[in-house]
């Protein structure tokens, strides 16, 4: 990670999304190293609310 962290748009229909593009784009985020830990924290937690997972 860099510290030149881009902020991170979570897409607002990621619950409609399906479970395996809901995934793809959670790792392309976690493998982003210009996203910051605290927006890859937010993206994680989006990807559980959208895949209901508590």
């Amino acid at each position: 990670m860099t510290t030149d962290a881009c902020p991170l748009d979570i897409p607002t229909d990621l619950d409609r999304l399906h479970p395996n593009d809901i995934t793809e784009w959670l790792r392309s985020v976690e493998d982003d190293e210009t996203i910051s830990d605290s927006d890859v924290d937010r993206a994680r937690k989006a990807t559980w609310d959208a895949l209901g997972i508590d």
